[in-house]
């Protein structure tokens, strides 16, 4: 009986092991990622999982085409072939079999017409739908095309009007556009050379035969391409900035994405006709974005021997139909199959009607998405549209400020701004028209009748008190700026405790206005990017800094003011800031990007202002002329510069040194 339960007890073990190992191998092997606030990407619900991988009879495939006759075409580089698959992918045709040598690209038309980029023996072959050939061409004769540019066709596109688009390696001025006589008819889509730092300060110092040295800093060829539905160009560019490497072409060549987030890595790239454009890169990672190149998931891993399903070796092609991806992997053969959970397939319905322009319809979709992920940004922007095309602009500006859309937040504010003044505005005129004449009138008899003489007496007695006369001489800066800085060199007026009260004030004034800027004209797009303790000791750290190198530069460039001189007149010299800044902080929740240039032109001014109040402070504080004054203020600011490198230095040999003697510790302990 003993025996029995053991041999019950160990087989239902093994049941629930394989049980378990079933489950986690159902589970997908990668997290999906998601744009959320601040830009960043958060972890969210998995978009496909996957589904299957089909191992097929290839060698070394390098492309793959879903073909709008249904049927799906693929590459077959290491046996010269071009191979036709169904439903069940089962071949069912071969072409080019004596005609192809290594095919690197392939696009089938609506008539079945296939346009292959053969690597191998550097053409362009066009075939009929029965594998007949129509065309085959190499490099173009026209001289248009360039007499030292190769012809190293490897992947093809064909529009509307049967204009092929070619990427030819190492093509710098971007796409091959030929007709399909081989006629070349022009380049398009060309990427635009990056330039470093580095590469601009050699072309400023270094001579012509120094710089013909170096390898010339060219743009990188786009390494493959897709089209749309309504003929629009997408390339992808290895090797650029993740920034760049994902590039859309109107008809006329023109870049439609400023910045993309992609990959330096990408391989291959394709559209499907919902509204969605998917990439795939070298680790494995599949990229999804609306055709507008708003970015939706990330996900996916590179198989690095662990033989998971969903993993990718070495992605040539990705493909959509409906719900399902289909990826071909080069080195293993096979085609990797994802479908499209629940939440994706939510996600990509509010998609499709908010591409359409069907906003309205999309918000239902997108309200689902949040019930999923509340940190979905893109479902605030499209319920953010809906609410705006409804008119209800308040909750469109909730929404829009959620999405962080800084364009449709001034749009919808603008909106209820102008509902507030039509309402509204001609009673403001009639009490502000109303509140002149009264004051008119009190001033006229408070004049004659001196209502207002004890207060002006204790005015002028508050003055006896050194804090209120020191604000009060603040305001002498405003019209006599030199004088009042001769003042403080004389020790006449100012001191050092309203000085560092000015510094709190402005260090305060900083704060706020960090926290009160309207979204519209803030760099942070949420107040949780917000650090409130590095504000504060790097603007301390500015002003130690500043007053310290000014003094110490000064006591040995013939300079009269002490330490205590540079600190008041400095902390004077901010009363610009300290004054108007909030003020205009705070104007700013009234204004929309409309009126971007009131902001910015005042707080400009503000900082000229305070600047040029400094260098007033340096010439007047110190005694100098002018050039003197110049020569101070430089060498000030390179002093506070070795200052900083003094610091960091310092630092990273403290921190070596405790990591050292932390490491002998813990060396002592193990061997103890």
């Amino acid at each position: 009986m003993k025996k029995f339960a053991l041999l019950v007890f160990f087989l239902l073990a093994v049941f629930g092991l394989f049980s378990a190992e079933r489950q986690a191998n159902a589970l997908p092997p990668y997290t999906t990622l998601a744009r959320g606030p601040g830009g960043g990407f958060y972890f969210t619900q998995d978009a496909y999982t996957p589904l299957d991988e089909i191992d097929l009879p290839l060698s070394r495939p390098e492309a793959m085409h879903f073909a709008p006759d249904g049927f799906l075409y693929i590459a077959d580089s290491g046996n010269r072939r071009i191979v036709k698959l169904d439903a069940n992918f089962q071949i069912v045709a071969a072409f080019g079999q004596g005609i192809l040598q290594t095919p690197t690209g392939l696009f089938v038309d609506a008539d079945g017409t296939l346009y292959i980029a053969d690597a191998g023996k550097e053409t362009v072959v066009i075939l009929s739908k029965d594998g007949d050939l129509i065309k085959e061409f190499g490099r173009p004769t026209e001289p248009l095309f360039g007499s030292d540019r190769q012809f190293l066709p490897r992947k093809i596109a064909v529009d509307a009007r049967k204009n092929l688009y070619i990427v030819s390696e190492g093509s710098v001025d971007g796409l091959v556009m030929m007709n399909t006589n081989g006629n070349f008819i022009g380049y398009f889509g060309a990427n635009t050379a990056e330039m470093s730092l580095k590469m601009i300060l050699q072309r400023l110092f270094l001579t012509k035969e120094q710089l013909d040295q170096f390898i010339k800093n060219e743009a990188a060829s786009p390494s493959n391409l897709a089209i749309d539905h309504q003929s629009l160009i997408y390339t992808i560019t290895a090797g650029t900035s993740r920034e760049k490497s994902l590039r859309k072409f109107t008809i006329s060549g023109k870049n439609l994405y400023d910045s993309v987030i992609g990959s330096t890595t990408f391989r291959a790239v394709t559209t499907s006709p919902d509204g969605l454009l998917l990439a795939v890169d070298a680790e494995g990672r599949i990229y999804e974005y609306t055709l507008n190149g708003t970015i939706l998931f990330i996900f996916g891993a590179r198989d690095r021997g662990e033989q998971r399903l969903g993993m990718l070796s070495n992605p040539t092609a990705i493909e959509r139909i409906g719900d399902t991806l289909y990826v071909l992997d080069k080195d293993k053969n096979a085609i990797i199959t994802y479908r499209a959970t629940d939440f994706a397939k939510t996600v990509h319905n509010g998609v499709r009607l908010y591409m359409e322009g069907f906003y309205q319809e999309a918000k239902p979709y997108f309200e689902e998405v949040l019930t999923y992920n509340g940190l979905f940004i893109m479902a605030y922007q499209a319920i953010a549209d809906a609410y705006f095309k409804e008119g209800d602009y308040a909750a469109a500006l909730q929404a829009y400020r959620y999405a962080e859309d800084r364009n449709g937040y001034s749009e919808a504010f603008w909106e209820l701004r102008n509902a507030v003044l039509q309402r509204s505005l001609g009673d403001a005129l009639v009490l502000m028209f109303g509140g002149w004449i009264v004051l008119s009138v009190f001033t006229q008899l408070e004049r004659r009748n001196q209502w207002l003489a004890p207060l002006r007496r204790l005015a002028q007695a508050a003055r006896k008190i050194r804090l209120v006369d020191d604000f009060a001489f603040m305001f002498r800066f405003i019209r006599q700026p030199a004088d009042s800085f001769y003042y403080i060199r004389r020790n006449l007026r100012g001191s050092l405790l309203f000085a560092f009260l000015i510094y709190a004030w402005v260090l305060v004034v900083r704060l706020l206005s960090l926290y009160l800027t309207n979204f519209v004209f803030s760099p942070h797009a949420n107040l949780w990017q917000i650090y409130p303790e590095s504000e504060v000791l790097v603007t301390l750290l500015l002003f130690a800094l500043w007053n310290a190198a000014n003094y110490l530069v000064s006591t040995i460039s013939d300079g009269e003011g002490r330490l205590q001189h540079v600190i008041i007149g400095s902390a004077y010299s901010l009363f610009p800031y300290a004054l108007f800044a909030l003020p205009i902080t705070l104007l700013s929740n009234l204004l929309t990007l409309n009126e971007v240039f009131l902001y910015t032109f005042s707080m400009q001014l503000i900082w000229f202002w305070t600047g040029l109040m400094l260098i007033i402070m340096v010439k007047e504080i110190h005694n100098y002329a002018f050039s003197e004054t110049v020569r101070n203020i430089l060498t000030t600011l390179f002093t506070m510069a070795m200052f900083l490198l003094a610091g960091y230095i310092l630092y990273s040999l403290f921190n070596q040194l405790y990591e050292f003697v932390i490491a002998i510790v813990q060396e002592i302990g193990l061997r103890g």
